[in-house]
């Protein structure tokens, strides 16, 4: 009974741990899997881009970025941008945006974490690295004169000029011709905000910044009060903006200034007449006032005048003593010692005269730079017989004033050429008032080389005669002429008076049979004039052919070039300029003075010319249409070239005349 009982306890109680064991395993339910997160992996970026994780969880999981560089990195949720986002277990592909806010000083780095359960981890480091700093500085283009390029598309492009292809490593200030101190146009370009931190004192800007991405144009000006006299050079400094601690430097240099001078706006010849009035070339009249134009340079240069003395035995003099100049005046602008004056300035000068009483007179004008003046200690260290060669470069101008034309004048010197015929003044060393006549005030020389040439060479007076005594051959020293049947005679008419000539009549010529005579015009106060009469059918009207001269009527020209052909130099010029050498040979054996003028462009600059006269003009080849020429007085021309056809001479030629003689022939070349 005993051993049935403890059989009995032993297998309810087997059975007891059985129905426990079995309550247990339904308890606990499916096991779950430990998370397999995948390897951690790093990786570089660029901004404004994107990165795809693929993942495959063997769970629930999320995915998210931290909060603090949610602003750099972020999740991509379809259209929107999400700090985490979950999913279920199995594949799955994340997209992680990048912000495109570049940044030049700080790495940015995002760790993006995956969780699955109650455990987390880093699966992916992104970082996005800092951007590089770039700054391109480029110099304007300049062209073969010297100056800056101008942009024929600035409307479009917004830029003024044009600049290099290149980089600049340094930048040099220029001063171009015609530009009122030193200059370069830069071009800026920069992947940050910038702004100019340091310019030498010698330079400046009006605009100093620009903006990330912008194209700036900076024009760098010389600061003239801090030029320096021998040069400089020094750094152009530019910060960022946002940072000031990074920088960017170039070279800046600037040329020296101690030796800048030039003469401006003069013309070669300033001319005036008896009543002190100044020849305008560009209205071809006579106006009140005196030439005007500029020096400039450093403070230091002076200006020295000089006045032409005739002797009536030798080649006239220089002078430069006080008595002497009086008769020109000269005021130039002060120098300006103010502060914002300037180490350079130009000055604007005046120069006129004062009117004449007599012979017509002549001077020159001469300004010193600094450096060339501080050597002078006197008006004679510049000139001997004439300008020393060493300063005719710094010539300003002739002044050429006319004698006063006293009591008589030709009533139209131009209609008296037409026929052959010359009156003007003579000084008194031309013609010396000797014996009876020397208190005489005014003497003139009357040519006539036709037997017509009375025809229109009326005079008029503003002293009225009432007598008039004819002379012979002798002048003073010989007794009056009859007027009856003389061969001189003094007619009044409406138009002037008429003084004709007629050689068959004259009964008392010279010892070589020359035609001449004096006629002494007087009235109650005395004798007033003296007119020397010659009749010569050879005689040079205006001057022989050695005093024709052609130039440029004014400095500063560009696009021409004037040279004159010499028997030394003929050779030379035809074979440079493609002339015909046996057309130069030919013509100098003729005596006919020659000239070479060449355009380089069409429409050059000052390129007028002063010849001894324009009185009478052709073009040959005949017909030439390329070639043309305008008088702007009767010492002024303008020669117009065009390009010569397919057809056409490769050359012309202007040819002055004197009466029916070539006197001189301008060949004339285009070259453009």
């Amino acid at each position: 009974m005993k051993r049935y009982f403890s059989h009995m306890v032993t297998t309810l109680l087997a059975g007891a741990c059985l129905v426990a064991a079995s309550c247990s395993k339904s308890d606990e339910g499916p096991k779950i899997p430990e998370p397999n997160f995948p390897d951690a992996v790093s990786q570089s970026v660029e901004a404004g881009g994107t990165y795809t994780l693929n993942i495959e969880p063997n769970q629930d999981w999320e995915i998210s970025v931290p909060t603090a560089t949610y602003q750099w990195f972020w999740i991509q949720d379809g259209s929107q941008k999400v700090s985490s986002k979950i999913g279920s277990a199995g594949k799955a592909q994340i997209v992680i945006g990048i912000s495109e806010q570049e940044e030049f000083d700080q790495n940015r780095v995002c760790e993006v974490t995956l969780k699955m359960g109650s455990q987390s981890k880093v699966i992916l480091t992104l970082t996005r690295g800092t951007l590089e700093r770039s700054l391109s500085i480029r110099t304007c283009v300049i062209d073969a004169d010297g100056e800056f390029t101008y942009n024929p598309d600035s409307e479009t492009s917004g830029l003024s000029y044009l600049y290099q292809t290149d980089p600049a490593t340094n930048i040099g200030l220029l001063w171009p011709e015609g530009r009122m101190g030193f200059m370069m146009p830069v071009l800026v370009e920069g992947n940050f905000n910038w702004a100019v931190n340091k310019m030498p004192a010698w330079v400046t800007s009006r605009v100093t910044v620009g903006n990330a991405g912008e194209r700036v144009e900076l024009l760098l000006m010389g600061n003239a009060p801090a030029y320096p006299l021998d040069g400089d050079e020094d750094k152009l400094v530019l910060i960022d903006t946002d940072n000031h601690e990074k920088s960017f430097e170039i070279g800046i240099t600037i040329p020296a200034c101690r030796d800048i001078f030039k003469i401006s706006d003069f013309e070669t010849v300033s001319k005036f007449n008896a009543k002190a009035e100044y020849y305008n070339t560009k209205t071809s009249s006579w106006v009140p006032g005196s030439a005007m134009g500029s020096i400039m340079g450093i403070d230091g240069s002076k200006i020295y005048v000089f006045s032409e003395i005739k002797q009536q035995y030798g080649e006239p003099y220089l002078s430069g003593d006080a008595e002497d100049i009086a008769w020109i005046t000269v005021t130039e602008e002060p120098w300006d010692a103010t502060s914002e004056g300037g180490v350079v300035q130009t000055r604007k000068v005046t120069i006129g005269t004062a009117e004449n009483p007599g012979d017509a007179r002549k001077g020159v004008v001469v300004a010193l730079p600094a450096s060339e003046a501080a050597k002078i200690t006197g008006p004679d260290d510049i000139i001997d017989q004439d300008v020393r060669e060493q300063y005719k470069q710094y010539i300003v101008t002739t002044v050429e004033q006319e004698a006063s034309p006293g009591s008589i004048q030709a009533a139209d010197p131009e209609g008296m050429a037409e026929v052959f015929a010359e009156f003007k003044k003579l000084s008194k060393m031309e013609w010396p008032m000797e014996g009876s006549w020397a208190n005489i005030p005014d003497g003139y020389k009357l040519t006539y080389t036709k037997d017509y040439s009375w025809e229109e060479s009326y005079l008029t007076f503003s002293r009225e005669y009432t007598d008039y005594t004819v002379y012979g051959f002798d002048g003073p020293y010989d007794e009056p002429l009859a007027k009856e049947n003389c061969w001189i005679t003094v007619e009044k008419t409406a138009k002037g008076v008429i003084i004709k000539m007629d050689p068959s009549k004259n009964t008392k010529p010279g010892s070589e049979g020359e035609n001449e005579a004096s006629i002494v015009f007087s009235d109650a106060a005395g004798n007033f004039a003296v007119i020397y009469c010659v009749y010569d059918p050879d005689a040079q009207i205006g001057g022989g052919d050695e005093n024709y001269e052609v130039k440029f009527a004014s400095s500063g020209v560009s696009g021409a070039a004037l040279e004159a052909i010499t028997a030394d130099n003929y050779q030379q010029i035809a074979a440079q300029y493609g002339f015909d050498e046996g057309d130069f040979r030919e013509s100098l054996g003729m005596n006919i003075v020659l000239y070479a003028l060449i355009y380089t462009q069409a429409a050059p600059a000052n390129a007028e010319l002063e010849v001894t006269s324009t009185q009478n003009i052709m073009v040959m080849p005949w017909g030439l249409e390329w070639l043309t020429y305008e008088p702007l007085s009767s010492t002024r021309l303008l020669i117009s070239m065009t390009k010569p056809g397919a057809t056409d001479p490769a050359y012309g030629m202007v040819q002055l005349l004197k009466g029916e003689d070539i006197k001189c022939i301008i060949y004339c070349k285009p070259t453009f």
